[in-house]
């Protein structure tokens, strides 16, 4: 007798321990909310951070949209080069380094062999398509990239970049 209402026992706990896909989208939820809730902040503060100053400058009787932020080069090995030039047209925006090198050398083979890594605080990457000393320039090149599209790419980019320290 013992025996069986210990098998009883035994049966009844694991069948209310049986889970359900209630369970499951409860605990999903919970998860979810407190991801959320952690990560309001950093949001909050990666979108203001993302957000890169605009100013609109004359090119001959058009306007053009400039993205200003200081950037620094990123070297892939060894030192990297000084920036030379004022405006940049960018073919694409990483948080990883890896990711930005990666899409650089691929533009590099392809049809911009200037492509380069420029780096901001945070840090973001830039992959820059085309360096140019001129606003008429980068607005050229921006028209051909956008035309081309080496890459995919998806609002905001490709944009043009100037620093304000050149």
């Amino acid at each position: 007798m013992k025996y069986l209402l210990t098998i009883l026992a035994l049966v009844f706990m694991l069948a209310a321990c049986k889970t359900s896909e209630a369970n499951y989208r409860a605990a999903y939820e919970k998860a979810v909310a407190a991801r959320d809730e952690a990560n309001d902040d950093e949001a909050v503060y990666g979108g203001v951070s993302r957000q890169l100053k605009k100013t609109y400058m004359l090119n001959g009787d058009d306007t053009v949209a400039v993205s200003v932020k200081m950037v620094s080069p990123v070297a892939e090995d060894g030192e990297a080069a000084p920036l030379k030039y004022r405006f940049m047209v960018v073919a694409g925006q990483f948080k990883q380094k890896f990711n930005a090198l990666s899409l650089s050398r691929r533009l590099a083979a392809g049809s911009y062999p200037g492509a380069m890594v420029v780096q901001t605080s945070e840090p973001y990457y830039y992959v820059v398509a085309v360096s140019c000393d001129s606003l008429s320039e980068a607005d050229k090149a921006l028209q051909d990239i956008k035309k081309k599209a080496p890459v995919p790419m998806k609002d905001p980019i490709p944009f043009i970049l100037s620093d304000p320290r050149k």
